[in-house]
């Protein structure tokens, strides 16, 4: 979303509000932050559900799906990061066969 799209939806909120009305947008017909899962159908929040995954594997799925500018290289070491510790875990025993 754009600085003038927020600043136009903030004043049309304050509007309503104003108004008694309080309109609830839902939470997959936008966005917070510069990404835009909410431009797509299928969202990171579908295959976590869909997969049932565990936090770490839906944080890796959100970073691989996600395009903040600028952001690409450092999402992939944040990948890196949490597969080392998502490797670990296994390694100490700490996650069985099957879990999810």
């Amino acid at each position: 979303m754009t600085q003038i799209q927020h600043s136009l939806m903030s004043t049309i909120l304050k509007a309503l509000l104003k108004m008694g009305k309080t309109p609830t947008p839902k939470a997959r017909d936008h966005n917070v932050g510069e990404s835009n899962y909410a431009e797509h159908t299928i969202q990171p929040w579908d295959i976590w559900l869909e997969y049932r995954l565990n936090p770490w594997d839906a944080d890796i799925i959100k970073r691989v799906l996600r395009t903040k500018p600028g952001q690409r290289r450092l999402d992939y070491e944040k990948i890196k990061h949490i597969c080392d510790e998502r490797i670990r875990q296994i390694d100490a025993g700490l996650v069985q066969d099957g879990d999810v």
